[in-house]
């Protein structure tokens, strides 16, 4: 490449280094969309990453009251169990 500025302060290219740097950028480009669609072919098909705001909004919820009934379900049944054995006792 040229070191040479031009009077505008900017290096001149000639058109073999231009075209050689227009190849680069274009095989980085292909190489880069390739990775986009490899990319885009693992993400999972959900909607917590729609670009879609409500959509993100309601999944996002919906996990959390899901989370909340898994956690819920030992402790209703514990307390079902104690409430359970407390009858039994105290009607002897």
């Amino acid at each position: 490449m040229s070191d040479e500025l031009s009077p505008t302060g900017k290096a001149e290219l000639t058109l073999e280094e231009f075209r050689s740097k227009l190849n680069v950028l274009e095989k980085q480009l292909r190489f880069q969309t390739a990775e986009l669609a490899s990319v885009k072919e693992r993400l999972p098909d959900t909607n917590l990453i729609s670009p879609n705001f409500l959509k993100r909004a309601f999944t996002v919820w919906g996990h959390y009251v899901a989370a909340g009934f898994i956690i819920a379900i030992p402790f209703i049944c514990l307390t079902m169990f104690f409430a359970l054995i407390i009858l039994l006792f105290s009607q002897q």
